[in-house]
Protein backbone atom coordinates (compact mmCIF):
# COMPACT_ATOMS: atom_id res chain seq x y z
CA UNK A 1 0.00 0.00 0.00
CA UNK A 2 1.27 3.21 -0.65
CA UNK A 3 1.76 6.35 1.78
CA UNK A 4 0.46 9.65 1.04
CA UNK A 5 0.98 12.92 2.36
CA UNK A 6 -1.47 14.62 4.29
CA UNK A 7 -1.77 17.18 1.82
CA UNK A 8 -3.01 14.47 -0.54
CA UNK A 9 -4.90 12.47 1.82
CA UNK A 10 -6.85 15.43 2.61
CA UNK A 11 -8.41 15.42 -0.84
CA UNK A 12 -9.69 11.59 -0.49
CA UNK A 13 -12.85 12.23 0.98
CA UNK A 14 -14.10 14.43 -1.42
CA UNK A 15 -13.55 11.42 -3.95
CA UNK A 16 -16.49 8.96 -4.12
CA UNK A 17 -16.83 5.01 -6.27
CA UNK A 18 -19.23 7.09 -8.57
CA UNK A 19 -16.80 9.69 -9.81
CA UNK A 20 -14.86 8.89 -13.10
CA UNK A 21 -12.14 10.66 -12.17
CA UNK A 22 -8.55 12.40 -13.78
CA UNK A 23 -5.89 13.87 -11.74
CA UNK A 24 -4.50 16.54 -13.68
CA UNK A 25 -1.09 17.42 -12.85
CA UNK A 26 -0.54 14.39 -11.08
CA UNK A 27 2.93 13.92 -10.30
CA UNK A 28 4.14 10.82 -8.76
CA UNK A 29 0.24 9.71 -9.34
CA UNK A 30 0.87 8.23 -5.57
CA UNK A 31 -2.75 9.84 -4.78
CA UNK A 32 -4.40 7.94 -7.53
CA UNK A 33 -2.65 4.58 -6.83
CA UNK A 34 -3.84 5.14 -3.14
CA UNK A 35 -7.58 5.66 -4.89
CA UNK A 36 -7.50 2.46 -6.35
CA UNK A 37 -5.79 0.49 -3.54
CA UNK A 38 -8.53 1.60 -0.90
CA UNK A 39 -11.79 0.28 -3.61
CA UNK A 40 -12.48 4.06 -3.70
CA UNK A 41 -12.04 4.14 -7.66
CA UNK A 42 -11.91 1.35 -9.91
CA UNK A 43 -10.14 3.43 -12.41
CA UNK A 44 -8.14 6.92 -12.53
CA UNK A 45 -6.62 8.59 -15.39
CA UNK A 46 -3.41 10.45 -14.51
CA UNK A 47 -2.16 13.33 -16.84
CA UNK A 48 1.07 15.97 -16.71
CA UNK A 49 2.56 17.86 -19.06
CA UNK A 50 5.58 17.39 -17.74
CA UNK A 51 7.37 14.05 -19.09
CA UNK A 52 9.81 13.51 -16.26
CA UNK A 53 6.79 13.84 -13.86
CA UNK A 54 4.53 11.45 -15.99
CA UNK A 55 7.81 8.52 -16.10
CA UNK A 56 7.94 8.81 -12.51
CA UNK A 57 3.97 8.50 -12.32
CA UNK A 58 4.52 5.23 -14.20
CA UNK A 59 7.14 3.88 -12.07
CA UNK A 60 4.73 3.79 -9.54
CA UNK A 61 2.17 2.80 -11.42
CA UNK A 62 3.90 -0.82 -12.64
CA UNK A 63 5.50 -1.28 -8.86
CA UNK A 64 2.12 -1.29 -7.29
CA UNK A 65 0.86 -3.35 -9.94
CA UNK A 66 -2.09 -0.36 -11.22
CA UNK A 67 -1.34 -0.71 -14.84
CA UNK A 68 -4.56 -0.38 -16.62
CA UNK A 69 -6.46 1.11 -13.45
CA UNK A 70 -4.16 4.42 -13.04
CA UNK A 71 -3.90 5.29 -16.65
CA UNK A 72 -1.38 8.00 -17.94
CA UNK A 73 -1.54 10.29 -20.47
CA UNK A 74 1.07 13.23 -21.14
CA UNK A 75 -0.69 16.70 -21.87
CA UNK A 76 -1.67 19.64 -20.59
CA UNK A 77 -4.78 20.12 -18.90
CA UNK A 78 -7.20 18.17 -20.10
CA UNK A 79 -6.81 19.05 -23.43
CA UNK A 80 -6.94 14.87 -24.66
CA UNK A 81 -9.78 14.26 -22.57
CA UNK A 82 -12.43 14.66 -25.47
CA UNK A 83 -12.36 10.71 -25.64
CA UNK A 84 -12.89 9.78 -22.13
CA UNK A 85 -15.72 8.96 -19.94
CA UNK A 86 -14.77 11.95 -17.07
CA UNK A 87 -17.09 14.10 -14.78
CA UNK A 88 -14.52 14.76 -11.82
CA UNK A 89 -11.56 16.29 -12.08
CA UNK A 90 -8.51 16.75 -9.17
CA UNK A 91 -5.90 19.73 -9.32
CA UNK A 92 -4.22 19.69 -6.52
CA UNK A 93 -0.30 21.39 -5.53
CA UNK A 94 -0.44 24.52 -7.79
CA UNK A 95 -1.25 28.16 -7.59
CA UNK A 96 -4.81 29.35 -9.01
CA UNK A 97 -3.95 30.66 -11.88
CA UNK A 98 -2.42 27.39 -13.40
CA UNK A 99 -6.03 25.98 -12.15
CA UNK A 100 -7.77 28.52 -13.79
CA UNK A 101 -5.52 27.94 -16.89
CA UNK A 102 -6.21 24.19 -16.91
CA UNK A 103 -10.19 24.94 -16.55
CA UNK A 104 -10.40 27.28 -18.82
CA UNK A 105 -10.88 25.05 -21.60
CA UNK A 106 -13.80 24.12 -23.61
CA UNK A 107 -13.75 20.47 -22.32
CA UNK A 108 -14.97 21.36 -19.07
CA UNK A 109 -18.40 21.53 -19.95
CA UNK A 110 -18.55 17.39 -19.27
CA UNK A 111 -16.92 18.34 -15.94
CA UNK A 112 -19.61 18.12 -13.10
CA UNK A 113 -17.62 18.45 -9.62
CA UNK A 114 -13.90 19.81 -9.17
CA UNK A 115 -11.27 18.87 -6.31
CA UNK A 116 -9.09 21.63 -5.87
CA UNK A 117 -5.75 22.80 -3.76
CA UNK A 118 -4.53 25.75 -4.00
CA UNK A 119 -2.10 28.00 -2.21
CA UNK A 120 -2.33 31.15 -3.99
CA UNK A 121 -4.95 33.83 -5.18
CA UNK A 122 -8.43 31.84 -3.82
CA UNK A 123 -10.14 35.11 -4.40
CA UNK A 124 -10.01 35.08 -8.33
CA UNK A 125 -10.29 31.01 -8.07
CA UNK A 126 -14.00 31.69 -6.46
CA UNK A 127 -14.95 34.31 -8.69
CA UNK A 128 -13.91 32.20 -11.84
CA UNK A 129 -15.71 29.00 -10.68
CA UNK A 130 -18.95 30.72 -10.35
CA UNK A 131 -18.71 32.36 -13.79
CA UNK A 132 -18.01 28.37 -15.20
CA UNK A 133 -21.17 27.62 -13.27
CA UNK A 134 -20.00 25.90 -10.40
CA UNK A 135 -21.15 26.27 -6.57
CA UNK A 136 -18.62 26.09 -3.71
CA UNK A 137 -19.60 22.92 -1.96
CA UNK A 138 -16.89 22.77 0.17
CA UNK A 139 -13.48 24.34 1.38
CA UNK A 140 -10.73 22.95 4.15
CA UNK A 141 -7.61 24.57 5.27
CA UNK A 142 -4.50 22.31 5.08
CA UNK A 143 -1.30 23.11 6.60
CA UNK A 144 1.91 21.39 4.88
CA UNK A 145 5.12 22.11 6.68
CA UNK A 146 5.27 26.21 6.16
CA UNK A 147 2.58 26.40 3.38
CA UNK A 148 -1.18 26.51 3.54
CA UNK A 149 -3.33 24.96 1.13
CA UNK A 150 -6.65 25.65 0.75
CA UNK A 151 -9.19 22.60 -0.74
CA UNK A 152 -11.84 23.97 -2.67
CA UNK A 153 -14.90 21.67 -4.33
CA UNK A 154 -17.15 22.60 -7.10
CA UNK A 155 -20.40 21.01 -8.52
CA UNK A 156 -22.23 22.29 -11.57
CA UNK A 157 -25.52 23.74 -10.65
CA UNK A 158 -28.33 24.82 -12.71
CA UNK A 159 -28.63 27.43 -9.68
CA UNK A 160 -25.69 29.27 -9.22
CA UNK A 161 -25.15 30.87 -5.60
CA UNK A 162 -24.21 34.60 -5.01
CA UNK A 163 -21.35 34.90 -2.88
CA UNK A 164 -20.51 38.51 -1.07
CA UNK A 165 -17.00 40.25 -1.56
CA UNK A 166 -16.19 39.14 1.94
CA UNK A 167 -16.87 35.20 0.70
CA UNK A 168 -14.96 35.54 -2.48
CA UNK A 169 -12.18 36.35 -0.55
CA UNK A 170 -12.02 34.65 2.41
CA UNK A 171 -14.51 30.94 1.45
CA UNK A 172 -18.26 31.09 2.06
CA UNK A 173 -17.87 27.79 3.57
CA UNK A 174 -14.25 28.45 5.63
CA UNK A 175 -15.89 31.69 7.64
CA UNK A 176 -18.77 29.49 8.97
CA UNK A 177 -16.68 26.84 10.58
CA UNK A 178 -14.91 27.46 14.19
CA UNK A 179 -12.36 25.50 13.68
CA UNK A 180 -11.14 28.02 11.54
CA UNK A 181 -10.92 31.11 13.94
CA UNK A 182 -7.29 30.81 14.51
CA UNK A 183 -6.45 30.99 10.95
CA UNK A 184 -8.33 33.66 10.87
CA UNK A 185 -7.23 35.30 14.15
CA UNK A 186 -3.35 35.36 12.46
CA UNK A 187 -4.99 36.33 9.11
CA UNK A 188 -6.20 39.31 10.52
CA UNK A 189 -2.82 40.29 12.57
CA UNK A 190 -1.36 40.25 8.56
CA UNK A 191 -4.02 42.32 7.34
CA UNK A 192 -3.64 44.62 10.51
CA UNK A 193 0.13 45.21 9.22
CA UNK A 194 -0.41 45.55 6.03
CA UNK A 195 -2.81 47.78 6.37
CA UNK A 196 -0.76 50.03 8.87
CA UNK A 197 2.09 50.00 6.56
CA UNK A 198 0.22 50.46 3.52
CA UNK A 199 -3.09 52.13 4.40
CA UNK A 200 -4.50 51.11 1.19
CA UNK A 201 -8.53 50.21 0.81
CA UNK A 202 -8.04 46.80 -0.10
CA UNK A 203 -6.41 45.82 3.13
CA UNK A 204 -8.85 48.37 4.68
CA UNK A 205 -12.09 46.17 3.45
CA UNK A 206 -10.03 43.34 4.00
CA UNK A 207 -9.35 43.85 7.48
CA UNK A 208 -12.74 45.06 8.25
CA UNK A 209 -14.14 41.41 7.12
CA UNK A 210 -11.61 39.55 8.91
CA UNK A 211 -12.73 41.37 11.90
CA UNK A 212 -16.54 40.41 11.16
CA UNK A 213 -15.19 36.32 10.54
CA UNK A 214 -13.56 36.42 13.95
CA UNK A 215 -16.38 37.92 16.10
CA UNK A 216 -19.00 36.00 14.10
CA UNK A 217 -16.76 32.75 14.68
CA UNK A 218 -16.01 33.38 18.64
CA UNK A 219 -19.82 33.85 18.81
CA UNK A 220 -20.92 31.06 17.18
Amino acid sequence: MVKIKNRLNSLVKYVNIADKVMDVGCDHALLDIYLVQEGIQDKVYVCDVNPNALENGKKNIEENDMVGKVIPILGFGIEKTASLDIDTLIISGMGSNSIIEIISSPLLSKIYKLVLQSNTNHYDLRKYLTKLGFNIFDEEIIRDGKKEYVNIVAVRDYVIKTYSEKEYLFGPVLIKNKKNLEYFEKLKSEYEDLYYRNRNEKHEEGLKYLEEIVNDLKSS
